[in-house]
């Protein structure tokens, strides 16, 4: 694993020294009634995302996510947005991320919301994905790429895993287009040595170079700040706070700081996978 990953990898996974996240998932799912739960009682701790489970709706909707489709959840995190996918649109959905802890919460959600049968979890890197050419129907990936640099090979893998004609969906953190510097810790990185936020038109850029074509682009920044103001602790302890720790509240104001001062915008955008 190169350093930089290793750092990205630390930075998520850095929480774990008092005990693991597997373990406090576990007595907090042990903490709820019995049977099966849903997207809506875990959002709290699986959408690792500003707006949270309405975002992961709000782009699913702008994507036209189809029944059945067959889809990569690129940097799928606790694997809340996949089990949405496949509860809600009868989709199948395989999952790959940098953190092991991640994946085995993921699979253990899965298990816990009865969808085992259509998502996975794997550990993976997004420059590298372990999937033949054109295998899915949907790219899906929320606040992922702010952590890589090389973004015209992240955007070539998801191209060639693609179908023609296939999607991406995204929602992302956005350089304004000054790019002025950020303030830190924000959730996805504790300095500039693994943040790397593109501009508006670098984004748009970088894809067409890729072989996307882009059908919709949402800036919804007034929105996300507007959610992220009145933020409270979610019931039962199901936050990101199990995450990330006591360090998350700092980066959460850090983020919206950098809202409020227009360092960063947030983008949600659906590609067309270009014929090759």
């Amino acid at each position: 694993m190169s350093e930089l990953l290793n750092s990205v990898r630390q930075h998520y996974e850095k929480n774990e020294a008092d005990a693991s996240l597997v373990s406090k998932v576990t007595r907090m799912l042990d903490s709820l009634p019995e049977g099966s739960v849903d997207s809506s009682q875990l959002a709290g701790l699986d959408q690792f995302h500003v707006m949270g489970l309405e975002a992961t709706k709000q782009l699913a909707q702008m994507a036209g996510i189809e029944s059945g489709a067959a889809v990569l959840d690129a940097g799928s995190g606790l694997g809340g947005p996949s089990r949405y996918l496949a509860s809600t649109y009868g989709c199948r959905v395989i999952g790959v991320d940098l953190s092991p802890s991640f994946v085995t919460v993921a699979q253990l959600l899965a298990q816990r919301t009865g969808l085992h049968a259509v998502v996975s979890y794997q550990t993976g890197d997004l420059l590298a994905l372990p999937f033949t050419d054109s295998r899915f129907d949907v790219v899906w990936t929320q606040h992922v790429v702010m952590n890589i640099p090389d973004r015209e090979r992240v955007y070539r893998e998801f191209r060639r895993v693609l179908k023609p004609g296939g999607k991406l969906a995204f929602y992302d953190v956005l350089a304004t287009d000054a790019k002025p510097e950020l303030h830190f810790p924000v959730p996805w990185s504790e300095s500039s040595t693994t943040s790397f936020l593109l501009s508006q038109e670098e984004t748009s850029s970088v894809l067409a170079t890729a072989g996307f074509t882009v059908t919709t682009w949402n800036d919804i920044t007034v929105e996300a700040l507007t959610w992220m103001a009145p933020q409270r602790p979610a019931a039962k302890g199901l936050s990101l706070g199990v995450i990330m720790g006591p360090r998350f509240a700092e980066m959460g104001a850090t983020l919206a700081r950098n809202v409020r001062e227009g360092r960063v915008r947030f983008v949600m955008a659906v590609c067309t996978a270009d014929d090759v």
